[in-house]
């Protein structure tokens, strides 16, 4: 039945992370000197002049992009998995370390950029690193309802 609560949660989580692999998480601007740095989840941005341009670092920044991908497909995949409730329930357990570990690294790398650039100017933190922490209410809702259904299913069959 892929009308349950639960696949709504699974949605909500795939396009929560997939929201985060676009969305900044971090950026810290000097508007004396033009200089600015911004935080994504596959590479750091840096623009130390307006005449020299765009640098793009990607390691190791783009970790948290890679889990962000691996966390949208094992969410879509744990939808299709309707049938297999218990099959269902380990693909939302994995999706759940893996949305924890993207935004661990993402809050540290965050962190870290604070204060290594600019240290006199105060950055600050963009939605995009709270997009992990809303998808791991919504994935644990999920589990906790797949579950649920579970339980109601076991208990239908002992009364057959």
């Amino acid at each position: 039945m892929i009308q349950r609560i639960q696949t709504i949660f699974l949605l909500i989580v795939g396009l929560a992370m997939l929201v985060f692999l676009f969305a900044p998480l971090w950026q810290k601007v000097d508007t004396n000197s033009g200089a600015s740095y911004t935080l994504t989840a596959f590479y750091l941005e840096t623009v130390t002049s307006p005449e020299e341009g765009v640098k793009n670092e990607f390691s190791p920044y783009v970790i948290p992009g890679i889990l962000g991908l691996l966390s949208v497909c094992v969410s879509f995949i744990a939808i299709g998995m309707y049938k297999k409730r218990m099959r269902q329930i380990v693909f939302a357990t994995i999706n759940s370390l893996l949305i924890g570990t993207a935004l661990g690294l993402s809050a540290y790398w965050a962190t870290q950029a604070e204060g290594n650039f600019l240290p006199g100017i105060q950055g600050s933190y963009s939605y995009g690193l709270f997009l992990p922490a809303i998808s791991l209410v919504f994935n644990s809702l999920a589990v906790r309802f797949i579950r649920k259904d579970e339980r109601l299913v076991r208990s239908m069959d002992r009364l057959r």
